[in-house]
């Protein structure tokens, strides 16, 4: 019941914000606000999910879910910041799938399926993009999370994956200016997907 209802505030919360987001009457601040609050209801399920009994794994996750809404409000006025806040907010998450479980050596075969798979869009595009070795570097971290969580349960390597699409998606739309509104849609679609189910996970 606390997940349905859960879905069902953040579905809407992220609703209303892309609703308002192009609204003109909006402050940056007041839209950053409305964009932090969906990942924090996912935080606040993920500490449901902790104190319910889901151990240091799932504090973690919490912890990495509190990092990831500082860093949606980061990266609207500090875009670099919000990447390296975005980076320890994975290296959270890491933490919390190796505590939950042995390391599996599928971890190493989805890592470099998907890094490999980043470095040649990144080969493409890298001289479009402002301090291209730092979205390397990120996506690095970013694929190591998905990776550790492709050996968890169905939740979690959903999200991971989306995670990644996510974040694709965004430097893609870095280098080439693509900005479209169902472009916007389709990354926070994604992205809010991505962290719901890793809160999810915690109640498992």
């Amino acid at each position: 019941m606390v997940a349905v209802i859960a879905l069902i505030l953040v579905a809407v919360m992220a609703c209303y914000y892309l609703i308002r987001k192009p609204d003109g009457n909006l402050s940056a601040r007041q839209k950053a606000g409305l964009k932090v609050i969906p990942t924090s209801l996912c935080a606040l399920l993920a500490l449901y999910g902790t104190l319910r009994g889901g151990g240091l794994s799932a504090g973690f996750l919490c912890m990495g879910l509190v990092v990831c809404a500082l860093a949606d409000w980061l990266l609207e006025f500090a875009f670099f910041k919000g990447m390296a806040a975005f980076a320890l907010g994975h290296v959270l998450y890491c933490i919390g799938y190796l505590l939950a479980g042995p390391f599996m050596i599928r971890s190493v075969i989805v890592f470099a399926v998907l890094f490999g798979i980043i470095c040649v869009i990144y080969s493409k595009l890298k001289d479009h993009l402002e301090n291209a070795p730092m979205y390397l570097a990120y996506a690095a971290v970013l694929c190591c999370m998905a990776s550790l969580a492709a050996s968890r349960q169905s939740f979690l390597m959903i999200g991971g994956f989306l995670f990644v699409i996510s974040d694709c998606m965004i430097g893609i739309g870095q280098a080439t200016g693509k900005d479209s509104r169902l472009y916007g849609i389709l990354i926070l679609a994604t992205y809010y997907a991505a962290q719901f189910l890793i809160a999810l996970s915690t109640l498992s």
